[in-house]
């Protein structure tokens, strides 16, 4: 079994999966999120997230600054076309950036969820 799997499980069957676990305390009273953390160290699921290099969050502002001053130079020259396109790469680029974020934020809660004593 591996993570995915895991994921695709309801509450319901992820807490009959930790039932047969003895050392598991409280398993009623678990959101998914924390049987996921403790599942996988039973388990042995490795649960970190490997993020290609160079789409961090310091990478896409700068590129959001750079196609900010590409915004500007249209604006001055009246270049509708140009305009629309940097308008379109800015917004996808902020787009981008709070994915990027909630994925981080995501990873930070399912790692700090309490552990099974």
């Amino acid at each position: 079994m591996d993570l995915h799997e895991l994921e695709k499980k309801t509450v319901n069957d992820l807490r009959e999966i930790a039932v047969k676990y003895e050392d598991i305390k409280g398993v009623s009273g678990l959101r998914k999120e924390e049987l996921l953390v403790i599942l996988c160290e039973k388990l042995g699921i490795d649960r970190h997230v490997h993020v290609p290099k160079g789409i961090g969050r310091h990478d896409i502002k700068a590129r959001i600054k750079e196609l900010k001053l590409k915004r500007k130079e249209a604006l001055s020259k009246h270049d509708r076309a140009a305009l629309a396109t940097v308008r379109h790469e800015i917004k996808s680029n902020k787009r981008h950036l709070r994915r990027v974020i909630d994925r981080a934020l995501k990873h930070q809660v399912a790692s700090a969820a309490p552990k099974a004593e």
